[in-house]
């Protein structure tokens, strides 16, 4: 099996390196593991396209780049860009980490799928790829030849999966061993900070928007809401929604999560505390929220990034 890991100007280098290492430490010491050699002898190399042949490749690694670099890696790497969509239409499979997932986009062999890229970038991405489909709560996204992962560190889970779809469970199961790698369970969402969505040019919902911000612990209706930006309830939800995507109820829901979340990680309150700190009355629909917009309950998350 032969694989290629771009390697490119303002690519990070750990996800260039990390990936080779993973690959190539598991084919050195599975006999070892084992007490026999693989059956597919793995062969990666490190390939920088210039537009001339390098060989056909079963699985092109497409690492992230700087994130600060991303407009202009597009617009540079026209060659690699050309090189990718004819890998692929010699066979190759295309696996995209991080915001790598903007390269693999402009090959245009995305158009109509799905795809994944980091949470933090989800919005830019849409705006340059509007006829993707981007699942950016999803770790890993599997379009059959084409993959894609969310964080430039889920690489090593990342690698694990691509391991077994193309050398078996069991392989698989040997290589996170031999590397102690666990695979990814929870979604981006787990990870994710809420940015709060200004970037439009509605000044009056920018002005709601804020007023939820600052007063998400009172008890906020709709009606107090609409009435404060002199719309009609109707009116405002439709607004609101079309500035930030986001309905007024979602949006307040977000912000009021974000903050416990800054709560749980820096504070031992218990949950009750948290839940009435952050406008809930009622602590188990509070628990119902937060699980829904962090794939964790409050307690698993203080617990996993609470103060010690």
């Amino acid at each position: 099996m032969r694989i290629a890991v771009l390697k490119y100007e303002d690519a990070v280098p750990t996800c260039v390196t990390g990936p080779a290492d993973i690959w190539g430490g598991m084919s050195r010491l599975y006999p070892v593991l084992t007490g026999v050699p693989m059956e597919m002898p793995i062969e990666v190399d490190f390939v920088t396209p210039t537009g001339e042949a390098t060989g056909k490749y079963d699985l092109v690694i497409i690492p992230a780049m700087r994130f600060e670099k991303i407009e202009q890696v597009m617009a540079r790497e026209q060659k690699m860009i050309t090189w990718l969509q004819d890998q692929y239409a010699q066979g190759a499979e295309l696996a995209s980490i991080c915001v790598g997932a903007f390269l693999l986009a402009s090959t245009g062999l995305l158009t109509g799928k799905k795809a994944t890229t980091n949470w933090l970038f989800a919005d830019l991405f849409r705006k340059h790829f509007p006829y993707i489909i981007l699942e950016d709560d999803k770790v890993i996204v599997d379009q059959g030849r084409l993959y894609s992962c969310g964080g430039a560190f889920s690489f090593t889970s990342f690698m694990i999966y691509l391991i077994e779809k193309h050398c078996g469970h069991e392989m698989a199961i040997a290589a996170s061993k031999i590397l102690m790698i666990n695979v990814h369970e929870q979604p981006q969402s787990t990870f994710s900070i809420f940015k709060f969505q200004h970037e439009h040019s509605d000044e009056v919902i920018t002005k709601a928007q804020l007023y939820m911000e600052k007063n998400y612990k009172q008890a906020l209706t709709l009606d107090d809401l609409a009435g404060r930006s002199n719309m009609s309830v109707r009116n405002f939800i439709r607004r609101f929604e079309q500035a930030t995507t986001n309905t007024p109820f979602e949006y307040l829901q977000r912000v009021r999560v974000e903050a416990a979340k800054k709560i749980l990680e820096t504070k031992k309150d218990g949950v009750e505390q948290v839940a009435a700190r952050c406008g809930y009355e009622d602590v188990d629909y509070f628990r119902k929220i937060f699980s829904r917009y962090v794939a964790m309950t409050p307690k698993a998350y203080q617990k996993k990034y609470g103060r010690k």
